[in-house]
C-alpha cells in the first residue's frame, strides 16, 4: 500500500514565488511616489507653520525674521525644525521678504535639493514635483 503525499512541491513554491514578484514589481513603483507625497505635505505643513508664525512676528515687530538659532525660531513660536535627527528638509526664510523656503535633504535620493517655497502672501512655489499649487 503507497503512503499519500501531502505538501507542496519545489515547483508549486517555486511558481508562487515568481507570481509574487511579477506582482512586487507592478505594485512596488506605483507605491514609492505616496511616500516622497507625505514628504512634501511634511515640508509643507511645517512651512505654513512658519507663515502663520512669520505673520505673527511681523504684527508685533513689524518685520519678518530670517530665523537661525533655536532661539530665533522661539519667537516663531516653533521648536527649530532643522535639528531633528529624522528631518526631511532644511528650512529657511527670508527675512526681506518673508519667503519660507524647505529644500529637501540629501537623504531623498532624486529628490535631493528639490525646493517648495511658501511666501507671506500664501503663494506657493518650488522645484518639487510635489508641492502644492
Amino acid at each position: 500500500m503507497m503512503r499519500e503525499r501531502t505538501g507542496y512541491t519545489l515547483t508549486e513554491i517555486l511558481v508562487v514565488i515568481v507570481i509574487l514578484a511579477v506582482l512586487a514589481s507592478i505594485v512596488v513603483p506605483r507605491m514609492l511616489p505616496q511616500t516622497e507625497k507625505a514628504n512634501a505635505a511634511e515640508g509643507a505643513g511645517m512651512l505654513g507653520a512658519i507663515r502663520q508664525g512669520e505673520m505673527a512676528y511681523r504684527l508685533d515687530t513689524g518685520s519678518y525674521l530670517s530665523p537661525g538659532s533655536d532661539a530665533d525660531w522661539g519667537k516663531l513660536g516653533l521648536d527649530n525644525p532643522n535639528n531633528l535627527a529624522t528631518r526631511k528638509f532644511d528650512y529657511a526664510v527670508d527675512g526681506a521678504s518673508g519667503t519660507a523656503t524647505a529644500t529637501r535633504v540629501a537623504s531623498g535620493g532624486t529628490y535631493a535639493g528639490n525646493t517648495i517655497t511658501l511666501t507671506i502672501t500664501g503663494t506657493w512655489g518650488g522645484t518639487h514635483p510635489y508641492h502644492p499649487t
